[in-house]
């Protein structure tokens, strides 16, 4: 769904999208599996346009402890400010700290890739299936939080040392 950011104007229009989790790729290691749904407006001020509102969806990644499915529920508010291209051949440009939340676009944007990026902004660096998994034994591969698998652990030689020093 395109947005016409051309058209905005200082009165708020209001957008209602419900897409369902094959519209939007975010990685080949995450998978988005409910609708993304989207409740908010566009709308112009002298800076430029904005689209701003409400994200809800799922999405499932593997456990980095223990390799299972780990799914997390994403709810996020934001507000992207969309400013006007530059015009070719201005020169170079100092950006200041308040630039760098604006996206620069043209007349008309797609809906699904701000959702996209708000989306992958919102993403754990490292998915866990709970916070306290136990996560798969070095020895014997098995994963701890479904057999306690009586492995004793094995102290590197060039570490065994430190084991004296309490």
């Amino acid at each position: 769904m395109k947005i016409d950011l051309a058209a905005a104007t200082v009165t708020p229009k209001e957008i209602k999208v419900s897409l369902p989790p094959e519209a939007i790729d975010v990685s080949p290691d995450a998978e988005i599996v409910a609708n993304v749904d989207f409740n908010g407006t566009v709308w112009r001020d002298p800076r430029g346009a904005h689209i701003s509102g409400h994200l809800s969806t799922a999405v499932k990644a593997e456990c980095v402890r223990c390799l299972e499915p780990a799914e997390k529920r994403i709810e996020v508010e934001f507000d992207d400010l969309f400013v006007e291209e530059l015009e070719a051949g201005s020169g170079e440009i100092e950006v200041a700290a308040g630039s760098l939340d604006e996206s620069v676009a043209g007349d008309a944007v797609e809906l699904a890739e701000v959702l996209r990026e708000q989306i992958l902004l919102e993403l754990p660096d490292q998915p866990l299936c709970r916070e306290d998994c136990k996560g798969l034994c070095p020895k014997c591969g098995q994963n701890r939080n479904l057999i306690d698998c009586n492995c004793s652990a094995e102290i590197d030689p060039r570490w065994a040392a430190l084991r004296d020093l309490n």
